[in-house]
């Protein structure tokens, strides 16, 4: 029997969490990207669970994850606290934010709504040509 079936389930997924973060830590230091580590760790988690392969790391997180997740809104605390201590600071800066945050919100929109024109009339197209085929 190998040492990390031996592990309890937890520990284990809370080293494939760690181990995804540190990999995450990492390209992000080598690559100098300006993403931080964590986000690309769990980029990293997610492409491991879309790839048939490696879909039982995610399964080996799971026991670790579940409980993190219940737990999730403690983790808002720490931003919640910083934007309190810059609270002057965004103020200066409320119109460059407001306009950042609303234009963010209307490409996003605009763009989620052509590609769903798009993709209906792709399918509109699929399905006359079926039935003409059919006829």
């Amino acid at each position: 029997m190998s040492r990390a079936a031996a592990l309890p389930p937890v520990l284990l997924g809370l080293v494939v969490l760690l181990l995804a973060q540190m990999a995450g830590l990492a390209v992000s230091a080598l690559l100098g990207l300006p993403i931080p580590g964590v986000v690309l760790g769990i980029v990293l988690l997610v492409v491991l669970g879309l790839l048939r392969p490696t879909r039982a790391v995610l399964r080996v997180a799971d026991p670790a994850a579940t409980p993190l997740l219940a737990h999730l809104q403690l983790l808002f605390v720490p931003p919640g606290v910083g934007i309190i201590l810059e609270l002057r600071s965004l103020a200066q800066n409320a119109l460059p934010i407001a306009l950042a945050v609303g234009g963010s919100f209307v490409v996003t929109l605009l763009a989620a709504g052509w590609l769903l024109q798009a993709l209906l009339r792709r399918q509109d197209r699929r399905r006359q040509e079926r039935g003409g085929a059919a006829a």
